[in-house]
Order: structure tokens, then sequence, then C-alpha cells
């Protein structure tokens, strides 16, 4: 029954996320994994993916998040790394920084501001910095299950690899879903959409689903698919792209 849950999220996910692609952080699932007792905690991922023989590809990402739960409200702070090369050289050299402030305002509906440092050199991204705030909708009554909305806008400055600085707001769309099982098994799969506020056809898209399998009390066995579209990409540089790797998580 398991299994057959994981192939069809996976394919739900290939489907919904067709058009869409990869980040290296996933803040919902490190959030997750964080759990929701007061005070302090943190999570994070060591992930990998390789090939031999006829090619030689290397990739490792790291990501680490620090939460603090206080009376109504939570804090937290993400960073998140890849690197990777293929025969030899560099094909991958990413770093990310993420603030996010969370208010409770009632039962179901949290306000949120955030803000966020990144840089790419595979795919010309010298810099993106944004500032942005939100509602955060939750569905579901049982902790086992939940459903959260996303929606909101963030003002973004971008400056790629020999072009001058851009500045714009976006929208701030996501959806995510959580699902445990009995034996603690955790699928999360997320999907967000930050189109151009005053351009329909600027649009980026970021999905991302993974699983979670409990080895020990504080370290599970990962799986993550994720996927990032960018429909106004620098030249040279592919739209989409796809990531899919293993590795563990912990929790503290």
């Amino acid at each position: 029954m398991v299994q057959g849950f994981i192939a069809s999220s996976v394919l739900c996910s290939a489907v919904v996320f067709s058009q869409i692609a990869y980040a290296i952080v996933d803040v919902e699932s490190l959030r997750n994994r964080a759990g929701n007792e007061t005070g302090y905690s943190s999570s994070g991922n060591l992930q990998a993916s390789g090939a031999s023989g006829n090619s030689d590809r290397a990739d490792v990402s790291f990501s680490a998040l620090l939460q603090y739960l206080g009376n109504g409200f939570s804090n937290l702070f993400v960073i998140g790394s890849e690197y990777g090369e293929t025969s030899g050289n560099r094909s991958a050299d990413e770093q990310l920084i993420h603030l996010r402030h969370t208010r409770v305002l009632t039962k179901r509906s949290d306000w949120e501001v955030f803000s966020q440092l990144q840089q790419n050199e595979f795919t010309r991204l010298e810099e993106r910095t944004l500032l942005g705030s939100g509602i955060r909708l939750g569905f579901g009554d049982h902790l086992d299950s939940r459903l959260y909305l996303g929606l909101g806008a963030f003002y973004e400055s971008t400056r790629n690899e020999n072009e001058s600085a851009r500045e714009m707001g976006r929208s701030n769309i996501y959806v995510s879903h959580r699902k445990k099982t009995s034996k603690d098994i955790s699928f999360i799969t997320t999907a967000y959409l930050q189109n151009k506020l005053d351009d329909p056809d600027d649009q980026r898209a970021i999905g991302s689903f993974s699983m979670s399998i409990p080895a020990t009390e504080n370290l599970d066995f990962t799986i993550s698919v994720n996927v990032e579209h960018d429909s106004r990409s620098p030249i040279g540089v592919e739209k989409t792209d796809w990531t899919y790797k293993t590795g563990f998580g912990w929790k503290f």
C-alpha cells in the first residue's frame, strides 16, 4: 500500500510539475521535521546524487533550519548550499539564506514576513534579494494530514552575470500538503507560483516532492524530487531544471 502511494505521489508530482522545477531548500519539509514543540528546534538534510562509468558526476546539497516557536509566533532561519562536479568540472554552485517570521492570527490563519538572499553561478545568477509578506491558511483538523495555502507577494532585486540589476514585484502563491502514515513515513508535496505582477508572461514556478522514512528517533532516510521553471531565464540557461536526490535528514 505504501509503495502504491509513493508511486502515485511521484507520478502526480511529475504531471503537476511538468512545467516547473527545482530549489536547493525545501522549507516546508524542514519545517515539518523540526516539529511543533515550544522553544528552539532544528532540522536538516544532507543529500547526494551521482554517476560513474560513461560519465562521472557527483552532486551534494546541504540545508538546515533553526526554529524558535513562541506563544503565537515562530522565527525561522534557513541556509542551503549545493555543489556538483561533472567529469572533474564544476557543474553546480548555489547558496541560499532564508529568514521568516510567522504570527498566528486565527486557528486556521497565520501572517508571514520573509526575506531571502540567493546566488547560483550556473544559472548566471549573481544575486537575488527579496522581501515579502503574505497569509498562510491551514486546512484539515488531523495532524497527520494537513493542507496549507499561502497568498502573498514580494519585492525582488535580481542581478545576472554581465547584466544590470532588475527590480520587480512578484506574486507568491503556494500550496503544500503534508501526509504522515501510521509508520511515521512523511510525504510532503509543495508548489510555488511566483509571477511578475505587471507582466503575467514572466513566470517562475517551483515544485518539490519529498518522502522521509524514520531510521532512528532523530534520523530519517530521505528521497526528493525537485523542479524549477523560469520563463525568462538568461540566454544560454535552460528554462527548466529537474533534480532527484537521496540522503539523510535529522532533527534536534
